[in-house]
């Protein structure tokens, strides 16, 4: 035999060539799996900027149809595509202002030079691609406004009392030693004051406190209980305000939720509708029941709201008479309490008002449901 002459090769492994090919078929169905049901959006661009694909988040947050189109519908995706290919760190980040449907868009593009090849959920030959991660933070974006509002509010509200007391106090300092009534005077103001600041602290840790949906207790709760006891309470300060109060009060009426909570709504309720009652006037508190919801009715003659300012009473810190409000104690809280509450427990409060005869807030909350009766007694032999 010739030393020189080259043998042949030896046959390949089929049996190891079909288990890679079988393992490059499971990375990519497990690959597109993952990128299908991911809830962020996920879209895969080639370096024309071309979509090669999109998951269904991607297609819901940009409105995409079945087809993809050759570019994306909005330029800012394809200006931060075009950045990332072009400029040296690879990786950029943007957020898109509200659309035509008010949605905002947290975008991230990140160059990968190796994502395409075999077994890839795209398919393509390995080069360069972009890929863009969307979140949709609509909601994310409102409620971090509605954090920055309501701090200012709170530090607004807070101001007020606190210069007050503080007034207040150096005015008794000045008095204390010349003039004996006038120190009086400024003391019993400087109480109302502080009284003042107490209920607005309170008001403002109920509501960080139902900020939490975790930290509401779902317990089988007597309604029929908590009301009547919140109606005692209501009818004295009733008395003092020189009102007259009446309740009527369902035996046995339960809910499931946070006992708590439930009479922090009933209170506020009540005591919305006695603070801006005037003399002579009527507050009326009904609890009812029927079928498997429970309503709770608390009606005044007071001075009404307008249709104006009704659909934004239950808003924090606002106040249908600013300076009335504030002169009465009012923090401008009690009514966004209520919704809270009833909406942590799955239920919806409504106002009808009309000026000068009064107002009437509605509370619908699910009724628990009995428990079952005793097993029937098995039938007697014969």
């Amino acid at each position: 035999m010739n030393p020189l002459r080259r043998r042949p090769a030896p046959a390949p492994d089929r049996a190891r060539q079909h288990h890679e090919l079988e393992r490059i078929e499971r990375a990519r169905r497990l690959m597109t799996a993952a990128v299908e049901h991911a809830e962020e959006g996920i879209v895969v661009l080639d370096t024309s900027l071309t979509p090669l694909l999109a998951n269904p988040a991607a297609r819901a947050i940009l409105n995409l149809g079945a087809a993809l189109p050759a570019l994306l519908p909005r330029a800012e995706l394809n200006s931060l595509a075009r950045n990332v290919l072009s400029g040296p760190r690879g990786t950029a980040t943007v957020e898109l202002g509200p659309d035509a449907r008010g949605r905002v868009v947290r975008a991230r593009a990140v160059l990968d030079r190796h994502a395409g090849g075999e077994g890839s959920p795209v398919g393509t030959a390995a080069e360069p691609l972009v890929l863009l991660y969307l979140r949709d933070v609509t909601d994310e974006v409102r409620v971090q406004a509605q954090r920055r509002q309501f701090v200012a509010h709170a530090s607004h509200e807070l101001k007020t009392p606190t210069a007050s007391i503080r007034a207040l106090a150096e005015a008794i300092a000045d008095a204390a030693g010349s003039d004996a009534s006038a120190a009086a005077a400024f003391a019993t103001r400087l109480v109302g004051e502080t009284a003042r600041l107490d209920a607005l602290v309170r008001d403002l840790l109920d509501l960080s406190r139902l900020e939490d949906p975790s930290s509401i207790a779902r317990d089988e709760v007597e309604l029929s209980t908590l009301a009547e006891r919140e109606a005692r309470a209501a009818a004295d300060a009733a008395a003092a305000a020189g009102l007259s109060f009446t309740a009527r009060i369902a035996d046995g009426v339960k809910v499931r939720g946070d006992a708590s909570q439930l009479s922090l709504m009933l209170r506020n309720l009540l005591d919305n509708a006695v603070r801006y009652t005037d003399p002579g006037g009527e507050v009326a508190l009904h609890v009812d029941t029927a079928a498997d919801q429970v309503s709770i009715a608390v009606r005044d003659t007071g001075r009404g709201i307008p249709m104006r300012d009704q659909a934004r009473v239950f808003e924090r810190f606002y106040r249908v008479d600013q300076g009335r409000a504030r002169s009465e104690g009012g923090t401008g809280l009690g009514l966004a309490i209520v919704k809270h509450v009833v909406e942590l427990h799955g239920g919806s409060v409504a106002v009808q008002s009309q000026l000068g005869e009064g107002s009437t807030f509605t509370v619908h909350l699910r009724r628990a449901p009995d428990p079952p009766g005793p097993p029937a007694a098995p039938p007697v032999p014969r």
